[in-house]
Order: structure tokens, then sequence, then C-alpha cells
């Protein structure tokens, strides 16, 4: 657990996000020199950002972070792969993706765990660090949540997060989520949040459930101990 007193802490803590379609150039260096300000743990950008946030973040040892097949999820897996392979080319430490809900949803358990494990496959043989984003927002009973957790553990995926905190798959960030996640996974995998945690003490309450890692566009606020964009990632 961090210490919630060090504000160098609590940013290294967090993931500051902007993956907004309409993020101009501009914008993307503006979340940039933020991240820089606070010394966050990654900057969490859109792939088409990937390769300027490398060049500007350069020797910070502020990481970069981005999403696959991000927020649909159901792309074919031979796609979910070139896309990746092109992320990993360009630069990416470490990336979140929803693995196919609808897999899981429909019984085919092996599918949903086959897709995770070759997508695992492919990041880690670049030294790319793998998030899965669970979407609970379609995952909803405790017993299929609990089983996308151990599945992707069991896939090798380094972070589970319950939600991409985006569309109808996301959900704001729940405590008892969490829990979850954290029961039913095993190091080295480990739990990152996401959706609504603006505030530190949210952010705190999530990291006493079992999270380690915060994905959030209220990153600044959180460090300064304000009130986040109560509408924003």
């Amino acid at each position: 657990m961090i210490d919630f007193n060090d504000k160098r802490q609590v940013a290294k803590a967090i993931q500051y996000t902007n993956v907004n379609p309409n993020l101009t150039r501009e914008g993307m260096l503006k979340h940039l020199e933020t991240c820089m300000k606070y010394d966050f743990q990654a900057a969490m950008v859109a792939p088409c950002y990937i390769e300027l946030a490398k060049d500007v973040l350069k020797g910070t040892g502020i990481q970069v972070a981005s999403t696959l097949n991000f927020p649909i999820a159901n792309d074919p897996l031979p796609m979910k792969i070139a896309a990746l392979k092109e992320m990993i080319k360009t630069g990416v430490d470490q990336f979140d993706f929803p693995p196919n809900p609808g897999l899981l949803l429909g019984g085919e358990e092996k599918a949903y765990f086959e897709e995770m494990k070759q997508i695992v496959e492919v990041a880690h043989a670049s030294g790319v660090v793998v998030k899965a984003m669970l979407e609970f927002g379609y995952i909803t009973t405790p017993e299929l949540k609990a089983k996308a957790a151990q599945l992707a553990c069991e896939a090798g995926i380094d972070w589970v997060k319950q939600s991409s905190g985006w569309g109808v798959g996301g959900c704001p960030a729940d405590v008892e989520d969490v829990k979850i996640l954290k029961a039913n996974i095993e190091l080295p995998c480990r739990v990152k949040v996401s959706g609504k945690v603006n505030t530190l003490e949210k952010m705190k309450a999530m990291f006493e459930a079992g999270a380690e890692l915060v994905g959030t566009s209220s990153g600044p606020a959180i460090v300064d101990g304000l009130v986040g964009d109560i509408n924003a990632y």
C-alpha cells in the first residue's frame, strides 16, 4: 500500500489518461506536459499518439500506455494481433485491452482464454505489459466476474481491471469488484482500477480493497487533493 500523504507515491500509482477521439496534437502535447509535471507512472494515450508520446517522454521514466481494440472488443483475433504488432513497432510500453465479453457470456471460455493467451504471448515477446479491461458492465454476475479474472490470470495477463470506464461495457470503479478481482488472481497478476476515480479518497478506497494502479483523467486533481470532473473518465 502506498503512502497517500506522499504526493509522489500517489502520482506514481496513476496512469494519466486522455484517449478522447477529438484530442488534437496540441492537446496531446499539453497532456504529456502535465504527465511530466506530476511525474505520473504512465501517460495513457490513443494508439495514434504512441510515437509522439515516446519522443516527448524520452528520458523521463514515464511510460507510454495505450489501448487495443477499445472500446468495442470484438475485432477478430488476427486484427487485434496486427494492431498490437503496430503498437509495439511504434514503441508502446504497455496497453489495456478488452477481451471479447461475448465469448465469456456465451460459454466460450476456451476461446476467451485463448484470445488473451495469444495477445499476451505477442506482447511479452517484446517486453510489453498487458492489462485486461474485463468490462463488468457486461459481465454482471459475481461468478462470471470471478471466472473472467481467473482466466485472465491463467492466460498470463499482467494486470486485470474491472472496466475501461467507457461505453456500455464500462462502469464506475467499485470496491466489491476490486475485491472480486483480487480474490481470483495470483501474483504476478495485479489489479488496476478505472472509471470515475476522481478523488484521493476514492483512490484510497480502491487501493484498500486490493488495487495497486489507477487509470484516470483526474490525475492532477487526485494528487492535489481536489475533485475531478464527475463527467470525465
